[in-house]
């Protein structure tokens, strides 16, 4: 398999203003949306928020296990957020202990079991900003279906009233569009939508 490596990485946001003063005055409801990203980029994405403030995280995993984010944070570090994980890949697959930056737990099967995961952790962590990495097995944005879209509109509703009402400045919900043009996109329900891409090409190896 060949190395790819990074050389650009773009961002867009339905809302027009400068970028630095929106990743420091970013609240409410966030979808952001983003093409098959790796954690790293994630990292580089909750650095540039509220730069060099102290903040803490809660960050709900439903794609990366936490020794994979403990050895990236490794090598891409976030030395002003304090991160909260909920680790919902290694504890389907085995018991794992509980630790005082990590719980495990099964994975939600569907957009309210998540609130309650999302609720729950809240009073755990204590975070200012809450991140939920995916909320792709949950909607299809290329071809949603009608129940989908109702299941998502409720969710969004409720986190709003539930989650950000309990003095949480940022909910931050990824999508990987990787699948296809995203047709359908919950405007009327999210505070800001973003798109994060990151354009990996071949290194062009000298002689």
């Amino acid at each position: 398999m060949e190395e790819l490596k990074v050389v650009q990485v773009n961002y867009w946001k339905e809302i027009r203003k400068e970028i630095n003063k929106t990743f420091e005055s970013l609240h409410g409801l966030v979808l952001l949306t983003h093409n098959s990203i790796e954690f790293s980029d994630i990292i580089d994405f909750l650095n540039n928020l509220r730069r060099n403030q102290e903040i803490t995280v809660l960050y709900i995993s439903l794609i990366s296990s936490y020794n994979h984010i403990e050895q990236t944070i490794e090598i891409h570090p976030l030395p002003s957020k304090k991160l909260f994980v909920v680790d919902c890949v290694s504890g389907f697959l085995l018991e794992r202990q509980d630790s005082v930056h990590c719980v495990y737990r099964k994975p939600p099967s569907n957009l309210e079991e998540m609130k309650d995961l999302i609720i729950k952790n809240i009073q755990w962590s204590n975070p200012n900003i809450i991140v939920v990495d995916s909320i792709l097995q949950f909607i299809n944005f290329t071809t949603p279906t009608d129940e989908e879209l109702h299941n998502l509109i409720t969710f969004l509703r409720s986190i709003k009233e539930d989650a950000l009402g309990i003095t949480r400045d940022v909910i931050i919900l990824l999508y990987d569009d990787k699948i296809g043009l995203m047709k359908k996109l919950p405007v009327m329900f999210t505070d800001v939508i973003m798109k994060l891409e990151v354009i990996k090409e071949k290194p062009e190896w000298k002689d």
